[in-house]
């Protein structure tokens, strides 16, 4: 998971956006483990960087191609998920975030 100190910039997330375009360059489509890793990344510096409109594609593509390449249960998959609840969360969206949370497998959700 990624954690912040709230200090995100702009450099950082232009970096990010430099990544993932290395890597779709290199790896191909979007659902390659690489590309996913940086979409996912890039997502969460959105979000911490109040830019919810840029994060939310980003983080909701993530969590499909996750729940479809590694399944419901994979840690990378629930890490995503986790990361889109907490963006609707930030977004002052909780009828999105409740959708979502209902979504994690049934410990998980138990759990939260």
């Amino acid at each position: 998971m990624i954690h912040s100190s709230g200090n995100t910039t702009l450099q950082d997330c232009d970096a990010a956006v430099i990544q993932l375009e290395g890597r779709r360059r290199i790896y191909g489509p979007d659902d390659h483990p690489k590309c996913l890793e940086s979409m996912h990344k890039l997502a969460v510096l959105y979000k911490e960087e109040g830019s919810y409109y840029k994060a939310e594609p980003l983080s909701r593509a993530a969590v499909e191609c996750r729940r479809l390449k590694l399944g419901d249960t994979h840690p990378h998959t629930r890490e995503s998920s986790r990361n889109l609840i907490d963006l609707y969360e930030a977004w002052d969206r909780p009828e999105e975030a409740k959708k979502w949370r209902a979504k994690l497998p049934q410990t998980e959700a138990v759990e939260e």
